[in-house]
């Protein structure tokens, strides 16, 4: 969570054991901060059992007369006597083996005394909204967190700031050797562990971490580019058959070089018949060396019929307050695809042609049944006719039997008689 940080100017300072400065808090004025790098974490640790899940630590604003048992603190770069207007440690171009002294204020705002730890680390990378990322607490730094060194040799300090008071550490820095050349990020911590109970009854450490960036660039052979990595297309289909639908484009971008870069980015959606459309995405934020930043966006309104394809380009940029490298900066760009299916379409249609078919099936099924049903009736209407018929002949008709005598006509015939 990006956050400003408030500058304390001190009051009175005495020296103590040599090495800190500690400080009457009395006043203080805000400076805000529009640096890059600043975030605000929690580390939570099991007490006992050493389980820890870490978040950026950051750089975060102290108010003034905290409530009673709340801690409050700031972290700001400093001279030997004094915080000064710095927003982050940032030595610019160094060669290998240089050494660097500067020093840290911590500034307990608490009423109570408050025990701190303070310490170096790497930065592990930048998110998609601009804040920067330290590895965690119980991650060992290898890169220029291991580099920053406190009096005696120790990586890592712990003291106890009575409330309202501030102390001032010095610390070295020293760039390796052997170190690659390019830019180097990380960030110094102020660190509180505060007793607490979780939901589980389980007592918990909450460790706050309150840094500020720490940025150098080792000088030597320097390459910026920007490469676009596994792109994936994927399609949200309408509930309305002729509606548009969502596509989802989701990609990394990743810094391959060893400088840090920023740019804009545009990604291009089209199809065959679906149309096409521009996604203007959000701005890059400084993106580390080796680190990749995830991204999703959606473009609407396209129909699903068809290859739907994604483009993304990007155009590389070099962020405020750094030196840009003198070759120019090549695109970056990769693409993907996909077939959509207009599935509610589809749905539709099989409705369609599944109502028609039944619909053409129960036709067919009154059609035999009428038919049936005519064909009885006529059956009927034939056998009645028979019957009637034959019941019409057998009563106006005579009947004759064999073996029956029938009558004979005579004929008269008077020339011959029987004698």
């Amino acid at each position: 969570m990006p956050c400003r940080l408030p500058l304390l100017r001190p009051v009175a300072c005495t020296v103590v054991n040599g090495a800190s400065v500690l400080m009457n808090i009395s006043c203080f004025r805000r400076n805000p901060i529009h640096g890059r790098f600043l975030v605000s974490g929690l580390l939570l640790t099991v007490i006992g059992a050493g389980a820890a899940a870490a978040m950026p630590a950051a750089a975060a604003a102290v108010h003034s007369a905290p409530p009673p048992g709340q801690i409050s603190w700031s972290v700001t770069p400093a001279t030997d006597k004094a915080p000064d207007s710095r927003e982050l440690f940032a030595y610019g171009t160094l060669k290998p083996g240089t050494t660097i002294s500067d020093h840290v204020a911590v500034l307990n705002r608490s009423a109570q005394s408050v025990a701190f730890s303070i310490y170096a680390t790497d930065a592990s990378g930048t998110t998609a909204n601009g804040a920067l990322t330290l590895l965690p607490a119980n991650n060992k730094p290898t890169d220029i967190g291991s580099w920053a060194t406190f009096p005696g040799h120790v990586s890592q300090l712990t003291t106890i700031i009575p409330g309202g008071k501030g102390i001032i550490e010095p610390f070295t820095l020293t760039v390796p050797r052997r170190a690659t050349p390019g830019d180097h990020i990380g960030g110094m911590i102020a660190s509180v562990g505060v007793p607490h109970r979780n939901a589980a009854g389980q007592m918990v450490t909450l460790y706050q971490r309150i840094a500020v960036p720490i940025e150098l660039r080792v000088a030597g052979k320097l390459h910026a580019a920007l490469r676009v990595d596994s792109v994936s297309v994927g399609f949200s289909n309408p509930v309305n058959p002729f509606g548009g639908g969502s596509v989802t484009v989701s990609y990394s971008v990743t810094n391959t070089g060893n400088v840090k870069l920023t740019g804009t980015q545009v990604v291009s959606v089209s199809g065959s018949l679906a149309g096409s459309t521009t996604v203007r995405a959000p701005k890059l934020p400084t993106v580390l060396p080796g680190d990749s930043i995830q991204y999703t966006v959606s473009a609407k309104g396209l129909y699903p019929a068809g290859s739907v394809a994604a483009h993304i380009t990007v155009t590389p940029g070099w962020p405020a307050n750094t030196t840009a490298l003198p070759t120019p900066l090549t695109l970056a760009s990769a693409s993907s695809s996909m077939f959509a299916v207009p599935w509610a379409l589809i749905v539709l249609i099989i409705l369609l042609a599944g109502g028609g078919y039944g619909g053409w099936r129960t036709w067919r099924w009154r059609r035999r049944t009428h038919l049936a049903e005519v064909a009885i009736a006529a059956e009927q209407a034939r056998l009645e006719t028979e019957r009637r018929l034959l019941g019409s002949q057998n009563g106006s008709a005579s009947v004759t039997t064999p073996g029956s005598a029938q009558p004979r006509a005579s004929t008269p015939d008077a020339g011959n008689e029987p004698g």
